[in-house]
């Protein structure tokens, strides 16, 4: 039953970690959506003369930044999922022994 318990607990804490995630990835995303924006913006604009690539180039950086963050934390959200798969059928398991 102990083991049960704790094993429950862990998988609140990975669950709660697992919905951190998905929040962390909805930020990034957003995110990479507005660096996206910004950067479709950016290549609009006109340009009289030679035109300053360091905009361009510093927002291509931050959409690259904001793709591997979102990578990163999709990833992380499967694995907390996953985990959290497995704790829920060890606490089922370790219930049903404990009634048996």
């Amino acid at each position: 039953a102990g083991q049960a318990r704790g094993a429950a607990g862990e998988a609140e804490r990975s669950t709660a970690a697992a919905e951190r995630a998905r929040e962390a990835l909805e930020r990034a995303v957003a995110e990479a959506e507005e660096l996206a924006e910004r950067l479709a913006v950016a290549e609009e604009m006109p340009a009289e003369e030679e035109p300053d690539t360091s905009v361009r180039d510093r927002l291509s950086a931050d959409g690259a930044n904001a793709r591997q963050t979102e990578m990163e934390a999709r990833l992380q959200v499967r694995t907390h999922e996953e985990r959290v798969r497995g704790l829920a059928g060890r606490a089922d398991s370790l219930d049903r022994a404990a009634r048996a």
